[in-house]
């Protein structure tokens, strides 16, 4: 699991995944008949569930693709300003409307999404930590960076 060329592999797909996923959100987001309310969840507040979901998914992503907790907590805020424009632009679509609430699941998503990913990093840095030379959680440019531990 240490060899550099699969873990660069393993972040190449992660930052694939997480492209493909801010895609969906966007076109759910925006394109009519796409969004939360077209999936017909018989439960209450089916929407801001999905809003919660959809955005907790994005932000789990990020962590492992980023070393730094400064780089992780910008990533944290501007998916969340992402979801603000998105609300925002919502409130101007004749097909969808704004919401506060739907901002509120998503900045609860982030929240939850950003500290999965946060921990599932620590995990995949410990298991792929060789004896020898040790790759750092908090060392470099990306997942597993090589260095010392901090």
């Amino acid at each position: 699991m240490s060899d550099p060329h699969s873990l660069r592999r393993i972040r190449m797909l992660l930052a694939l995944v997480w492209l493909a996923l801010g895609l969906a959100v966007l076109a759910g987001s925006l394109i009519p008949d796409l969004g939360p309310s077209s999936l017909k969840i018989p439960l209450p507040h089916a929407d801001k569930l999905v809003h919660f979901l959809a955005w907790a998914l994005l932000a789990g992503f990020a962590p492992p693709l980023l070393v730094r907790v400064a780089s992780r907590a910008a990533a944290a805020s501007g998916l969340f300003l992402l979801s603000g424009a998105i609300e925002l632009v919502q409130a101007f679509l004749p097909t969808r409307s704004a919401s506060f609430g739907d901002l509120a699941a998503n900045g609860l998503g982030i929240a939850v999404g950003t500290i999965a990913g946060v921990l599932v990093a620590m995990l995949l840095a410990r298991r792929s930590r060789p004896v020898a030379t040790g790759l750092a959680f908090d060392a470099g440019d990306g997942l597993f960076a090589p260095g010392k531990a901090r």
